[in-house]
């Protein structure tokens, strides 16, 4: 039977509580990249299924180091570093992707120069990589709860944040149009968790085949 980007994410979370932690988080930056990109006119499901993995290469980082409460030594900082290489390579060669794979390896990339594993800077880095940056941090800040955190951000807090990182971490323009997607949508609180009718049609209205994120 042919692995799916599904079946695969399932047969390496069920056995890794790292992946465990990470499930939703994983999806939600698969729909927010997916509007997004969509948004830019440049969605396909290579986009969809890099932000849905891009997360799979913390297979190989002990939930010790990931989930740790302060400052990672510079050992620790390498080893969750090389989860983007490790998840270009998962996706390479479990699902013959390799365009994919970009995006994964991508999305840890900074405007400035200043990202991993590549250091790539501004239009070297694909579209696709800057848009799942775009939409991890996002939900890193506003979402994604993980043991260390004891607050998370308001939407307003966090675009703010988008915005003084813009052309630094972020490209700056895929942060405007982010920033006024989710406005114009009116992003409800625990979008994820809580089934809105009203959030649901507004996507329906804006997006093209939306079906195929949802």
């Amino acid at each position: 039977m042919k692995r799916t980007p599904e079946s695969l994410f399932e047969n390496i979370a069920q056995d890794n509580e790292v992946l465990q932690i990470f499930r939703h988080h994983s999806m939600r930056v698969m729909y927010l990249s997916s509007m997004l990109a969509k948004k830019i006119g440049v969605y396909d499901d290579d986009l969809r299924v890099g932000a849905f993995l891009h997360d799979i290469g913390k297979i190989g980082v002990a939930k010790e180091i990931l989930l740790k409460p302060g400052k990672l030594n510079t050992i620790e900082k390498t080893v969750v570093e090389s989860h983007c290489h490790i998840g270009n390579v998962i996706v390479r060669k479990e699902l013959g992707k390799t365009r994919t794979a970009e995006f994964v390896r991508d999305h840890h990339e900074n405007w400035d120069g200043t990202g991993y594993p590549r250091r790539l800077v501004g239009e070297e880095i694909s579209v696709q990589g800057r848009i799942i940056r775009v939409c991890d941090s996002f939900d890193t800040m506003t979402y994604d709860l993980r043991n260390y955190k004891s607050a998370k951000m308001s939407y307003h807090e966090a675009f703010q944040e988008l915005k003084r990182c813009s052309w630094t971490q972020f490209d700056g323009n895929l942060v405007e149009t982010f920033i006024s997607l989710l406005i114009e949508l009116e992003l409800p609180e625990s979008w994820y968790d809580t089934y809105n009718s009203t959030f649901i049609e507004k996507i329906y209205n804006k997006i093209e085949h939306p079906e195929d994120i949802l």
